[in-house]
């Protein structure tokens, strides 16, 4: 069944409309007509069932019939990334939402290579909100929150003291992302800092543990920082967030 991207607001009672993108796919791709049934997805990962009622030249009227909303999470999961160069950051957003995560935090660091003007940080912000959208659309998973760019201080200040925390170091050589994982085997929640494409300074590796962040590595290979971001997201999927895994062994 199709399925399309509407956020909730748009929808009125048992009737939505889509406009803009969303309807030119429906009538100029795929072609649907009046009496198609097709599936709408929200924001939060909900979905609609409906039927075409009515087509016009620049929009369609969708008749809902059932609706489905999402459990809380079981795994919270906030990816914070360094910006990255163009489609490297699109990358990296269109495969962490694929494969589930809650939150997007990207940030400026002392080797960030990529500083847009303020006017194209909110274009990229919203490239990257659509490219979420067609994403969770097509995985079926709630699309994610997309802040706007922090600086690396702002962002080590607004994560909760509390909260469960690592840092994706390529020169840390005492505790990899799997000896985490032992140690602690339930999470509720998790936030994982990636670095942009020349990593983390000492002295931000500094900031971050003084921060609470434990700094892990994912092993002896060194990886892209895009590469990094969606193999982190995917590990931590697997580690914490896939109901009906069995939880690592505690160390002995």
């Amino acid at each position: 069944m199709a399925r399309f991207f509407l956020p909730t607001a748009q929808m009125h009672g048992s009737r939505a409309v889509l406009t803009g993108a969303e309807f030119h796919h429906l009538r100029h791709v795929l072609r649907l007509r009046a009496g198609d049934t097709i599936t709408l997805c929200d924001e939060s990962g909900g979905e609609h069932r409906g039927t075409v009622v009515r087509l016009s030249a620049a929009s369609a009227e969708v008749a809902l019939t059932a609706s489905s909303a999402p459990g809380p999470p079981p795994f919270s999961l906030t990816l914070a990334q360094g910006v990255l160069k163009g489609r490297q950051m699109d990358l990296v957003v269109e495969k962490a939402t694929e494969l589930g995560v809650n939150r997007i935090v990207p940030f400026f660091s002392a080797f960030t290579v990529a500083h847009p003007t303020q006017e194209r940080r909110g274009e990229r912000l919203a490239r990257w909100q659509r490219l979420a959208q067609s994403a969770a659309k097509q995985s079926g998973n709630p699309v994610p929150v997309i802040t706007p760019p922090h600086s690396f201080r702002d962002l080590l200040a607004a994560v909760p003291g509390g909260a469960d925390k690592v840092l994706l170091y390529e020169k840390e050589r005492g505790l990899t992302l799997q000896a985490f994982a032992r140690a602690h085997p339930a999470l509720s929640s998790l936030y994982v800092v990636i670095g942009p494409e020349g990593g983390f300074t000492v002295e931000e590796v500094g900031q971050a543990r003084a921060a609470g962040f434990h700094s892990v590595s994912l092993g002896a290979r060194v990886l892209r920082a895009e590469t990094a971001g969606i193999v982190a997201v995917a590990l931590c999927r697997f580690l914490w967030g896939d109901a009906g895994l069995p939880p690592l062994p505690s160390p002995q």
